[in-house]
């Protein structure tokens, strides 16, 4: 598939203070924090989840945004993949067009984002990512300039995580089935 692609790593979180210290010391600021809810969509086979790819539809302070990512290629770490975005006026009417055109939620999360960025906008951007499953960050850019910032934080390539949150949640109800379905707060 062609297109605009997302190019990424995350990794967990030990130490807060510690990153963000690390960030501002390398230039980057911080935006405000942000409520993000998320709801994952599919048709009743399943057939974008089996090929790899998401239909997402997130909502931050009733602002909209709906995203559809393809398969990803994981290399090292680092994963890429196909990423379309368009801001949506309203979520509410979105969803209806989605379950209308034969789309169901199969999945929400949440997650609190605070995203970093820096005066070059050749630099990564990172977002830090407070979720049910804990502390993460993010760190999107080119290939390289991912790798490069990860250094520079004191990341190890060995600590990347390549899957998404989705797959992390899926997993650790496998191991806990006393988890609920979808990956929300409390």
């Amino acid at each position: 598939m062609h297109g605009p692609r997302e190019i990424e790593t995350k990794f967990r979180v030990a130490d807060r203070r510690a990153l963000e210290a690390r960030l501002e010391a390398l230039g980057a600021r911080p935006g405000p924090l942000e409520d993000e809810k998320n709801v994952l969509y599919d048709d009743a086979a399943g057939r974008l989840k089996s090929e790899g790819c998401a239909l997402r539809l997130r909502t931050v302070d009733e602002r909209g945004l709906l995203t559809f990512k393809g398969p990803p290629n994981v290399f090292e770490g680092i994963k890429s993949r196909l990423e379309w975005e368009s801001g949506v006026e309203s979520p509410r009417a979105v969803a209806a067009i989605l379950e209308s055109l034969g789309y169901r939620p199969w999945l929400r999360y949440e997650k609190l984002r605070t995203t970093w960025r820096f005066a070059d906008p050749a630099r990564p951007v990172v977002v830090v990512d407070e979720t049910p499953l804990g502390l993460f960050a993010e760190i999107e850019g080119t290939d390289s300039a991912v790798r490069a910032l990860a250094a520079e934080l004191g990341v190890a390539e060995a600590n990347f995580i390549a899957e998404s949150y989705i797959a992390l949640w899926l997993a650790a109800r496998e191991k806990n089935p006393s988890l609920p379905k979808d990956m929300v707060f409390g």
